[in-house]
């Protein structure tokens, strides 16, 4: 069963197809396509001199596979949050509590299990996906929002239709080094709720501590959801 796919191409010039991008996600399948191709790549000429794209070789060429996420069942049994709920438990366990942004009115706090495999899940898609660090291309925003877009994604595939799962991120001030990430500057965490309680995540390694041990939960700066 395929969890989402996507296809977005490059736009058209008046001399036909000057570059194209395939870009397409098959999970609990499991694979990931990301076909590129430029002019000289993706397929032959047409009547009237435009490139004909081949998208089934360009396909061919870019194929990887992913292991398949956790199931989540959208009659599955989870508590829900709502946005004051989440404001009165910063403010019992930090001592100045993060602005809290969303659109949303409600979040299901998944069961802590889950949350622990689907962590693992995105842990082990970083390898075959090339998921790096690289400074100001892929950094710790990147990972914390690609957390959060996954996540999304397997609720809405599941016909969840209760709210999406109370995972976001959140700007940090670290005064203190956590989870191989040294002290002094900024840097972006994935905050989830789940049946245990508030817990702050690294996504770039999966460590994931409550957020009461969270050395740096006086100084997250914003939340987002």
């Amino acid at each position: 069963m395929n969890l989402f796919s996507l296809r977005l191409r490059g736009p058209r010039s008046p001399a036909g197809w000057g570059r194209s991008l395939g870009f397409g996600i098959l999970l609990a399948g499991a694979s990931l396509v990301v076909p590129t191709g430029t002019r000289a790549e993706a397929g032959g000429v047409g009547r009237e001199g435009r490139i004909v794209p081949d998208f089934t070789a360009i396909a061919r060429g870019a194929l990887v596979t992913l292991p398949a996420p956790p199931a989540w069942e959208a009659n599955r049994e989870a508590a829900v949050w709502t946005v004051d709920d989440i404001t009165a438990e910063f403010a019992k366990l930090t001592d100045t509590p993060p602005r809290i942004n969303s659109l949303r009115s409600q979040f299901l706090r998944s069961d802590h299990t889950w949350l622990v495999a689907f962590n693992r899940w995105f842990r082990a898609a970083q390898k075959p996906l090339k998921m790096h660090f690289q400074d100001q291309v892929w950094d710790c925003d990147n990972y914390a929002n690609c957390f959060v877009a996954f996540a999304d994604l397997l609720a809405l595939r599941a016909g969840e239709t209760r709210g999406s799962f109370c995972i976001g991120w959140a700007t940090v001030s670290y005064q203190y080094p956590f989870a191989g990430i040294r002290a002094g500057g900024a840097h972006a965490v994935v905050i989830v709720g789940t049946s245990k309680g508030l817990f702050v995540l690294e996504p770039q390694d999966g460590v994931m501590v409550p957020l009461r041990e969270f050395p740096n939960r006086d100084t997250i700066e914003e939340v987002f959801f």
